[in-house]
Order: C-alpha cells, then sequence, then structure tokens
C-alpha cells in the first residue's frame, strides 16, 4: 500500500523531540515553539496511530495516490520533520532572553490619537458599503454571514479596516484596565479584561477556523502577560468558550465529512490528514508535481508566493498564465475547479524546489518567526506583541499550511497594524 514505513513517523519524531525539540521547548518557550510542537505531535505521532486505528488509509480523491506516491510522501515528510527541527533548535536555543524580557513589563501607548480617527474612520466607511458588517459575527455566525474576500475588493477592504479597529479597541481597552487595575488594586478590573478578552474572541471574523484560534491565542496572551498568575485558574474558561466557538464556526460551514458522521474516528482521521498534510495530502502533492510538470518554474512560483500578499494581490489579479499551485493540487483530488483542501508546505516546496529543497519554504517562514520574536522582545508595547503574535501563531501552523496563506494572513495582519501603529506613535496630540 506504500504504508510499510508509517510506523516509524512516530519513532523518528519521538527521537527528534527529545534531541532538538525539548531543549527550545522547556528552556526557551514561546507561542510559536508550542504551537510548532503542538502540531508536530499530532502529525507524526497522533495522525499515524488513527490511520492504523481508523483504518482509512484514504481519501477524497476518485483517484488514489500509487504505491511509490506514498512511499516518497512518508519519506519526504522524515526529511522535513530532521531538517526543520535541527533548524529551529539551532536558531532558538542561541536566543539570548535577558531578565528585563522574562518579565511582564508591557509598554502602553501614551498617545491615542491617530487609533481614535482611524476607528471612527472604519466606522465612517460603512456607509458606503454597509455589507461589509456581514464579514463579522457574534459568537454564532447567521446565514448572512460572508467570509473576508468573498464580496469584492471595496468590501474586503472596509472589513479589513473594522478587523484592525476591533483589534485597536480591544488593546486600548485592556491597556485602560490593566492601569486602573495597578493604581486602584481592584480585581474588578481582573475580570473587565477577562470580559473584553472573550468578548474580542467571540466576535468573529469570517468564517474561517484558523483565523479564529489566531485571534483567541493572541488574545489570551496579552492576557497572561497582563495577569501571569490567573491564566490558569481562567484557562479551562477560554478553552470551553474557543471549543464552543469553533463548534459554531464549523456548523456553519456544513462541512461535509467523509462518512457524514457515520464514523467519527474515520472522519477526524480524514480531518487531520487534511488541515495538518497527512502523508495522503503529501503523496497527492507530489503527483500534482508530476502531472502539472510545466507549470513547476520560476514564473509561477513568482505567481504563488505574491499573488496572496496584500497589495500585490490586486496588481497581479488579471494576469494570466499562471495557476496557484494549490489550484492544481486540487484539481489532481477532485479532477475538476472544486477548490477545497490545503496543499502541504512541505508538498509546494516539492512542488517547486524537488525532494532536496522541498523544506525549505518552511525555513524561510521559521526564520521570519524567529525574527519576530527577537522584534517582540525589544519592543514591548502591547500593540506590537498583540499584532506580531498573530503571524508568529500562524507560522507555527505551516506544516498544515502553505506559503500562501502564510504569505496572505502575514501581510494582512502586519501591514495596516503597523502602519497605524507607526503613525500613532509618531502623530501626537
Amino acid at each position: 500500500m506504500g504504508y510499510e514505513n508509517l510506523y516509524l513517523l512516530p519513532l523518528v519524531y519521538a527521537i527528534v523531540f527529545v534531541t532538538f525539540i525539548s531543549p527550545i521547548l522547556f528552556k526557551k518557550t514561546n507561542i510559536f515553539i508550542i504551537v510548532f510542537t503542538a502540531v508536530s505531535f499530532t502529525r507524526y505521532v497522533i495522525l499515524p496511530f488513527l490511520i492504523v486505528f481508523s483504518q482509512h488509509y484514504g481519501g477524497r480523491s476518485i483517484l488514489p495516490p500509487s504505491i511509490s506516491s506514498y512511499s516518497t510522501a512518508i519519506n519526504l515528510m522524515f526529511y522535513e520533520l530532521i531538517i526543520v527541527s535541527i533548524f529551529i533548535f539551532l536558531l532558538f536555543i542561541k536566543l539570548k532572553i535577558k531578565k528585563e524580557e522574562e518579565s511582564n513589563i508591557i509598554r502602553f501607548p501614551e498617545n491615542h490619537l491617530v487609533y481614535i480617527i482611524f476607528v471612527v474612520f472604519s466606522f465612517s466607511l460603512l456607509l458606503v458599503d454597509v455589507s461589509a458588517i456581514n464579514t463579522f459575527s457574534f459568537i454564532n455566525p447567521s446565514e448572512s454571514t460572508i467570509s473576508f474576500g468573498e464580496s469584492g475588493t471595496l468590501t474586503s477592504l472596509i472589513a479589513y479596516c473594522l478587523l484592525i479597529s476591533k483589534y485597536i479597541i480591544y488593546l486600548l481597552s485592556m491597556s485602560f484596565l490593566y492601569k486602573m487595575y495597578k493604581v486602584k488594586n481592584n480585581q474588578l478590573y481582573v475580570f473587565l479584561s477577562l470580559f473584553i478578552t472573550m468578548l474580542n474572541i467571540m466576535i468573529i471574523f469570517g468564517d474561517n477556523r484558523t483565523d479564529l484560534i489566531l485571534t483567541a491565542i493572541a488574545s489570551i496572551y496579552i492576557f497572561y502577560r497582563l495577569y501571569p498568575n490567573l491564566l490558569k485558574i481562567l484557562a479551562p474558561i477560554l478553552l470551553i468558550l474557543v471549543i464552543f466557538l469553533i463548534m459554531n464556526v464549523t456548523e456553519h460551514r456544513q462541512s461535509a465529512t467523509i462518512t457524514g458522521g457515520g464514523d467519527q474516528i474515520v472522519d477526524l482521521t480524514d480531518t487531520l490528514q487534511i488541515y495538518l498534510g497527512g502523508p495522503y495530502n503529501v503523496a497527492m502533492a507530489i503527483e500534482t508535481s508530476e502531472e502539472f510538470s510545466n507549470s513547476r518554474n520560476l514564473g509561477n512560483l513568482f505567481y504563488d508566493f505574491f499573488r496572496p500578499a496584500l497589495g500585490f494581490n490586486m496588481i497581479l489579479k488579471d494576469l494570466e498564465g499562471f495557476e496557484f499551485s494549490n489550484y492544481l493540487y486540487n484539481y489532481r483530488i477532485y479532477h475538476s475547479d472544486h477548490v477545497a483542501q490545503i496543499i502541504p508546505m512541505v508538498g509546494q516546496g516539492y512542488f517547486y524546489l524537488g525532494f532536496i529543497f522541498a523544506p525549505l519554504l518552511h525555513l524561510i517562514f521559521y526564520y521570519f518567526a524567529y525574527k519576530l520574536i527577537t522584534i517582540s522582545f525589544k519592543v514591548r508595547r502591547i500593540e506590537l506583541l498583540f499584532f506580531l503574535y498573530m503571524p508568529i501563531t500562524r507560522m507555527g501552523f505551516a506544516m498544515g499550511q502553505n506559503a500562501g496563506i502564510l504569505i496572505n494572513d502575514t501581510s494582512y495582519t502586519l501591514v495596516l497594524g503597523l502602519v497605524v501603529y507607526w503613525l500613532n506613535k509618531k502623530i501626537k496630540w
């Protein structure tokens, strides 16, 4: 079947974890390493166990991968794990954290002028296109909820401004409540901070579950940095809230499982294959590279990388003659224009760079995450911590993502947020 070496995935992971991951996980702990460890453990340990336990070795395509593709996929996953783990180890083991950086001291904005102007401007844009508000929902997405980017460029830009405004309101509120708590030492401000954090999570943007998880992690991280001793007590409440919201979004999306709920273990296995880039999906990526070999060129690589980025997505919108590797990947699965799955990062690397250099895309994004973390240590402003840790967390999910998704989300999260932050810092009342 090609799965003969599947049992080696958890064994190799155990060796890599002890040798390279655990030293930085327990000594250089940060949100990126925690997410990376959780994702890699699920992908290399839990998923192989579920595949064998459920006997679900297939996937969504009517034409399954060949035995040789399965074998190559598992070998590629071995290679990927070893290379990226060594790279992350070498990056973070040298990370020097000073005593000031280990503390929970956070700096707050002294000036709010540009923030207030931007928030008012963003909400006034609803007079131009009120439908942008349908990109947001509270707790449970409704039938009128639209995904980000579905309703044209103008609506998407307004929704994007509203999203950044939501984050700014949250951060300013948390800053105010924390200052009041330090002055009056009243627990009321702690519970108000918890309420504001929960509210920021419950106001859902679009219907993307990963975006919800990222907002939740970044919001909880800010709460932890402000009230580190209380998070252990309140963590179960926040965790239950996030799980509940994810279930609501999943129900809204009406995601069709492979058995339609008939076998929940098989459904779980298939879902993890899709979202974490399991052996079946990596094998599909390998066969995509063989079927569409003419698209494995520098021009298509440029298009694949820059077309999703903020700004370039409008410049390159009407450019013809190129295809996203993810579209080709979905065509290999469904043999139609239906797009429902994500080409794994290592599969995308294999598509353009071949086996040896397939992990290179990982290394680029992991290095970028490392640089963002070092910047967050130096600046320590509450706004930057939030805006930086959104993409940092996203890059921890890289094994189940691809370059297009990471570039799109990182550019949308960072660009406008950092521009507004810089203007607010420079222009004072």
